[in-house]
């Protein structure tokens, strides 16, 4: 061999070593690609070529058990049977492997028909899974080909857990048979436990954790709660070694909220957080949004990775991470809700802007203006830090209207004030019908009510739509509120179907009767939420759960020991443990009571 020879393969052999990827590394980088949620996506091999991005998630497989994906104007070409055959996507993958990147298919997202009936179901998926996408085999054309990605992640929004605690297992024994190694990761939302991967993260082997502290209450910026997610890591996950990773939207326009533009506070939480060697690095959604977005004439994923980099070297030995909790009012941005507008820039000399939005709620309750009010008292801010995320989502088309309810819903004769909280709105590209693969754009309102017990008529709810990737956010007028429990899965839809969807996750206390448009916040330990809390503990310590012989898919309690109670398919309840330090309880915030796991020495206030 030729001395030059040796010298071009012993460059290229150094080469990959640099680009070659970490798996237990803080300084990770993963991000979502294939929705095009800033409108102006590039083929994957292009961002590959960055070094500031190590995994990159494909989204989405949107329905299953059957297989339907969704990956925006990257790919529209079908197979005979109807799937997406992604020929360029295929050589994508291979080109980003080759660069030492990971590929992740990331399964589910906020839009899509998907979910497994039992543990059965879900583990003959785990062969499809592999037989299309890993070393497996198939008869029928693979959607990339050739190419097998490098592990499965697990985006699952439509709080239905069942089966994918099998799934990963079966995944697992396939797994070995493979010749690579392969990555199982969840993307849940902050709060703990999450609805949908909870069982997830506390039953299997998982390897990194992208925990969503956007479009929720315990963001960055609010209610921050990593401890709890690094006690979850260190006493309850099956991986010893999972890495969390803070998951951030790429700009402004990628989510509602959660955005940190601020890099110096940004780098502040980071250096923070990494002080534990569970954690892994970053996540941003997405790709069309974290490559365009600038400040500082840098790109908004490159700033980050700066960030990352510049982490000084942490011990292998893991250290606790204490996080103060911010007592930022869970009311803000709260504006009358008539017109909306929003702008914002994307890169240096790209203004992106979502149209104007004639939007006007209607309700019996003659909502007024209502000022922005902070929450202020000791115990308030202390229970921020264990306030439940998961709200309401109400869609509004022009037909009938389908309440789903995953919790009890209490009625009493109370009054409560209502108060409506508008965010900032966004278009981003959604999938469509699982018949065309080409994908929309849909301009939403973020509607939020927060309801104090003075007074609303029982005809008007406008909730906090919170979700993740390929965001829906929309408005709901005049609904008549009633609970009925089944399964919900938001199926794709072409704007414009009469097909109307409210989806909760946790309790709702819904009260009447005369509609005032007061809004004061009380606090007050005997106020009629507080004493339902109190009951519903005193319940859940008897070990009567839900106080019936059987339950109704998704409804939620606690065991007489503190475990977090969830009530799947066939009526069967599923248990969940709480992180160290923390237990599941009832309790009244703002006059609405939730059940959730808390910290464990607050307990006793509802008690």
């Amino acid at each position: 061999m030729s001395f030059i020879l040796k010298v071009i393969l012993s460059i290229s052999f150094c080469c990959n070593l640099i680009g070659a990827f970490d798996s237990t590394s803080q300084k990770n980088i993963a991000v979502y690609w294939g929705q095009n949620s800033g409108g102006s996506q590039e083929s994957l091999a292009t961002y590959c070529q960055s070094s500031d991005a190590d995994i990159f998630l494909l989204s989405f497989l949107y329905e299953f058990p059957s297989t339907s994906s969704n990956f925006a104007d990257a790919c529209t070409e079908q197979s005979s049977d109807g799937d997406l055959h992604c020929s360029q996507i295929a050589q994508d993958i291979q080109t980003c492997q080759s660069l030492g990147k990971k590929v992740l298919l990331s399964l589910g997202g906020s839009s899509g028909a998907y979910g497994f009936t039992d543990d059965s179901e879900a583990e003959t998926y785990a062969q499809t899974l592999w037989d299309l996408f890993g070393e497996g085999s198939t008869e029928n054309q693979r959607p990339f080909d050739t190419a097998i990605v490098d592990g499965f992640d697990f985006d699952i929004e439509n709080n239905n857990s069942v089966g994918y605690v099998a799934l990963v297992n079966a995944l697992r024994e396939l797994f070995k048979t493979g010749s690579k190694q392969y990555y199982i990761s969840a993307a849940p939302q902050c709060p703990y436990p999450d609805a949908s991967v909870g069982p997830l993260l506390s039953s299997a082997d998982v390897d990194f954790a992208f925990i969503q502290f956007y479009n929720n209450y315990c963001n960055v910026d609010s209610q921050f709660n990593w401890d709890t997610w690094v006690t979850y890591a260190k006493t309850i996950s099956p991986n010893s070694n999972i890495k969390l990773f803070l998951g951030l939207p790429g700009s402004s326009t990628a989510a509602s909220s959660g955005y940190i533009s601020d890099l110096s506070s940004l780098k502040s939480t980071i250096e923070e957080i990494s002080s534990d060697s569970h954690f892994g690095g970053v996540a941003l959604w997405d790709a069309s949004q974290a490559f365009t977005n600038e400040i500082d004439g840098e790109t908004y994923i490159h700033q980050v990775k700066d960030i990352l980099q510049s982490l000084d070297t942490v011990s292998s030995t893991q250290s606790s991470s204490t996080l103060q909790v911010s007592s930022t009012s869970l009311l803000k941005d709260v504006t009358s809700f008539s017109q909306i507008s929003t702008t914002s820039t994307i890169a240096t000399t790209s203004t992106i802007a979502t149209p104007t939005l004639d939007a006007t709620v209607t309700t019996s309750a003659n909502i007024g203006q209502i000022n922005e009010k902070d929450v202020q008292d000791d115990k308030s801010s202390r229970l921020a830090s264990i306030f439940s995320s998961m709200e309401p989502l109400i869609t509004t088309e022009p037909d009938a209207v389908i309440i789903t309810s995953t919790e009890t819903s209490t009625i009493i004769d109370t009054p409560i004030t209502t108060q409506t909280a508008v965010s900032s709105t966004t278009s981003t590209p959604v999938p469509i019908a699982s018949t065309t693969s080409a994908s929309i754009t849909k301009t939403f309102v973020t509607s939020s009510l927060i309801t104090n017990l003075e007074s609303i008529p029982t005809t008007s709810t406008i909730n906090k739509v919170n979700t993740h990737h390929s965001h829906v956010n929309v408005i709901a007028t005049s609904v008549e509120v009633t609970s009925l429990y089944g399964t919900t899965t938001l199926a794709p839809q072409v704007q414009g179907e009469p097909t109307n969807t409210i989806e909760t996750t946790r309790s709702t206390t819904i009260l009447s009767p005369e509609p005032t448009t007061t809004s004061a916040v009380s606090n007050v330990d005997d106020t009629p939420a507080h004493a339902i809390a109190k009951q519903l503990n005193a319940d859940y310590m008897n070990g009567t759960l839900n106080g019936k012989s059987t339950c109704t898919l998704g409804e939620i309690a606690c065991t007489s020991d503190g475990k977090y109670a969830v009530c799947t398919y066939n009526n069967n309840w599923d248990y969940i443990e709480c992180a160290a330090g923390t237990t599941c309880f009832a309790y009244d915030y703002d006059n609405t009571v939730l059940t959730q796991c808390g910290f464990s020495n607050l307990k006793s206030q509802f008690l």
